[in-house]
């Protein structure tokens, strides 16, 4: 059931069968949702039924309609996009959704995707330079109209802490020298850009608890497009 949420007001109300038209995608976990141009919703993979996903559904703010597009690209077993996924991230940047890692069976992901909504055209993305290892469970945010940064993580023998930054026009990534009293390594947080502080939120690490609630606040002192080492601010509640 999906519920929304007026920010005006700040409460939730429940959404009634009337608001949503067309066929909602199927029950799953493990999957990403994210709004681009304020005119749509795009939902890609998850896990449901014992098998993982690699379906698009949109959702069409104006019109209060779901709908499936018919995507090209050139993806693995015949298909048009990425392979079946879940707890992958996802980054919108303009028209584009950016997808890389999650989880296939037991195989964690390493590869780059790039969704362009308004052509529905999938284009996997070759990247080079400090390459991320394979994870599930990262949490990502754009840095301006160009940049993602990625934070943390799970490899399938430990949690992670390394901070990567992707330029989406040249493909090189870069693992960022942080300083400061760094953050438990984690999987299953959140990470949300506000200016030029990544905020992150939560998630499961090998600290006192399993589960930690925590908050960083990441500033860079240069510019966004030359960011190259971060300095953390944490404070951190159980």
């Amino acid at each position: 059931m999906m519920q929304q949420l007026q920010p005006t007001r700040m409460h939730w109300a429940r959404a009634v069968p009337s608001d949503f038209g067309g066929q909602a995608p199927a029950p799953r976990s493990g999957h990403t949702a994210v709004a681009i141009g304020g005119s749509k919703v795009v939902v890609f993979g998850g896990f449901a039924d014992k098998r993982f996903l690699a379906d698009i559904a949109v959702y069409d703010v104006e019109n209060r309609l779901w709908y499936t597009p018919e995507c090209s690209g050139s993806g693995p077993d015949g298909q048009p996009g990425p392979s079946p996924r879940a707890f992958h991230v996802a980054v919108v940047i303009d028209c584009n959704m950016f997808i890389f890692g999650g989880r296939s069976g037991g195989k964690r992901l390493g590869d780059f995707w790039m969704l362009d909504t308004d052509i529905w055209q999938w284009s996997e993305m070759t990247g080079f330079g400090d390459l991320p290892s394979p994870r599930e469970f990262a949490a990502a945010s754009a840095i301006g109209n160009r940049k993602i940064v990625m934070y943390g993580g799970w490899d399938g023998k430990k949690w992670l802490s390394d901070v990567y930054v992707m330029d989406t026009m040249s493909l090189e990534w870069t693992e960022l020298a942080v300083t400061g009293s760094a953050p438990p390594p984690r999987c299953g947080h959140s990470a949300t850009m506000i200016e030029k502080r990544l905020l992150i939120f939560g998630g499961r690490g090998n600290c006192h608890s399993l589960i930690w609630f925590f908050l960083a606040s990441v500033k860079a002192h240069v510019s966004l497009d030359d960011w190259l080492s971060l300095i953390l601010y944490v404070a951190t509640s159980q």
